[in-house]
């Protein structure tokens, strides 16, 4: 059967109206005393998170108590302003039959970025007040209820707390857990930078020098002859003669020998002639 003009106009204005049953902006836009908490919470895109739920309550911090959550580092901001939203409905009757000890899960809880217990808060009660603080082993229950400030039934409660909730760990610029233990200065300078000399991990470079002063040392100022066919230490060429000179100079003395010979009996030859042309002209 179809629906009626009216019947459809009727659930669609239903539908919209539950999406959007509060605006938290609009809700706080009404509080001066809320003015750095509530640009706080549209700046980084909580606001639109709040009006994603249909069941939560909004732990407001006056402008005076908000300079402890603007002077954490930027990546920190978002996370802290989402622990401040419960996501329970809380107003001033039920917040009172709380019991002591009480977890309360937060909007952090959702992101999935928690660590252990960060996306939580404890409830207890003291001396006719109602304290709350994160549920992280160690933190103290700082923040105290002040009041109600206004509330849609079921859907929304605004309550003013005295001081933020940070838990710890949350802020970038604390240290980690765990670190690994650096170095002492025994450990980092057991070892020498230079060996001794007489180690034998000298380096190449010195070990050549050492023998090649010990064979300039060694070495005589001439080498014998016998020793002038051997191949220099510094690659140089010898100074005596190559073998193959040595040959042709000694041909060349043998045969300077005979013609020395012929020359001397040339001379004898000539001196008898002589001698013997005397003897004749004396004859005569």
């Amino acid at each position: 059967m179809a629906l009626s003009p009216v019947l459809s106009c009727f659930l669609l204005w239903s539908l919209v109206s539950t999406a959007t049953a509060f605006d938290i902006t609009k809700i706080l836009n009404q509080y001066t005393d809320y003015t750095v908490f509530n640009q706080e919470l549209s700046r980084t895109g909580v606001a639109e998170e709040i009006n994603m739920r249909t069941s939560v309550t909004v732990l407001v911090i006056s402008n005076g108590a908000m300079s402890a959550v603007t002077s954490q580092k930027e990546g920190s901001i978002a996370d802290i302003m989402r622990i401040h939203v419960v996501l329970d409905y809380y107003d001033s009757a039920k917040i009172k039959t709380l019991k002591n000890e009480t977890t309360l899960t937060t909007l952090y809880q959702t992101t999935g970025s928690a660590d252990k217990e960060q996306g939580f808060i404890t409830v207890n009660k003291e001396n006719n007040e109602i304290k709350l603080g994160s549920a992280v082993s160690g933190s103290q229950m700082s923040a105290r209820v002040n009041k109600v400030v206004t509330s849609v039934p079921y859907d929304i409660s605004v309550i003013e707390i005295s001081s933020p909730i940070i838990p710890n760990g949350i802020d970038a610029s604390d240290p980690p857990s765990q670190s690994s233990p650096s170095p002492s200065p025994d450990q980092s300078y057991s070892t020498p930078l230079h060996p001794p000399s007489s180690s034998p991990s000298d380096s190449p470079a010195d070990s050549s020098s050492d023998h090649s002063s010990s064979a300039n040392t060694t070495a005589p100022a001439s080498a014998p002859s016998n020793e002038s066919k051997q191949k220099p230490i510094y690659g140089q060429a010898p100074a005596v003669p190559s073998p193959s000179d040595a040959d042709v100079d000694a041909d060349d003395d043998d045969a300077d020998a005979p013609s020395d010979k012929a020359s001397s009996s040339s001379r004898k030859a000539i001196v008898s002639g002589i001698m013997l042309l005397a003897s004749f002209v004396a004859s005569l």
